[in-house]
């Protein structure tokens, strides 16, 4: 990606410019006719990440995303991650939450973007950000004290979607905040609790959780041994306090996990070695 350095007319402009348009003027490449141009794309979260941005399988902790710097124009960081909107269904991570630097945007709100348009280099460079305009961000704002209830309402995420263009493939979005899900106590279908998600893998390459990290219960398991599974293997239930595992205390032993040390080579591991993809019941 290449970025554009703001002329100094341009500048001089920014003091007039009000809301939304403000951040978007100076994170935006080119805040002109490109903006303007790119003002009927709706399909940002559709469209993958490519190969110069990104290798075809990179995985990143979901904890290190959040939190990470946001950089626009002329390599300007504007902000950070605060959080990521996980599909539970689909795994897909659907928007990340951007929120912006009080001394480069005082704001009391927080930007829905797709994943897709945030483009990533390593783990520890900033995001770079990309492709969503003036009015799609206006529309995907939400006020910092409503934020940990936003998703509580689906409509909220259904107006993400329809303002970015997306069309999820299942009606049943089981929307969840990453920041919620980590750390979340895991049950078995008897209501007893067997651990809890230490972490969630990402692939950054197809914007998806590539598998959920479970650390069980010191009764279950030894803690330095963590067990992967697909993110579709573990059920909300209904008050989405909790989540379900359908797993057998008995055949623990015959599967697959790996070593807390190793938390800092996932591109090394064979993840076909570790992750296990047990039959749920629904």
């Amino acid at each position: 990606m290449t970025l554009h350095s703001h002329s100094s007319s341009s500048r001089s402009t920014l003091p007039a410019l009000r809301g939304v348009a403000i951040a978007v003027a100076v994170i935006m490449a080119g805040a002109t006719a490109s903006v303007q141009a790119a003002s009927d794309n709706k399909t940002a979260m559709a469209a993958p990440m490519t190969a110069a941005t990104v290798n075809s399988y990179h995985a990143v902790r979901a904890s290190k995303v959040v939190g990470m710097d946001v950089q626009g124009a002329a390599g300007k960081e504007v902000g950070k991650i605060k959080d990521l909107i996980v599909d539970t269904h689909t795994s897909a991570v659907r928007y990340a939450v951007l929120e912006f630097d009080p001394g480069f945007f005082k704001s009391d709100k927080l930007f829905a973007v797709p994943l897709s348009s945030l483009s990533f280099v390593s783990d520890d460079k900033p995001l770079i950000y990309k492709n969503v305009t003036k009015a799609q961000l206006d529309k995907a704002s939400v006020n910092k004290a409503d934020w940990e209830k936003a998703l509580d309402n689906s409509r909220y995420v259904s107006a993400l979607d329809q303002n970015y263009g997306y069309k999820p493939p299942s009606g049943d979005a089981r929307a969840m905040r990453a920041s919620k899900l980590i750390g979340k106590d895991v049950n078995n279908r008897a209501g007893k609790d067997i651990g809890d998600i230490q972490d969630l893998v990402l692939d950054m390459g197809a914007n998806k959780v590539d598998y959920a990290v479970l650390a069980f219960d010191p009764s279950w398991f030894a803690k330095e041994k963590m067990f992967a599974f697909p993110l579709s293997a573990f059920v909300a239930t209904r008050d989405r306090d909790d989540l379900v595992l359908d797993v057998d205390k008995a055949k623990l032993e015959a599967m697959k996990n790996f070593d807390a040390s190793r938390w800092g080579r996932l591109n090394e591991l064979n993840r076909n070695e570790f992750v296990n993809r047990p039959v749920v019941r629904r």
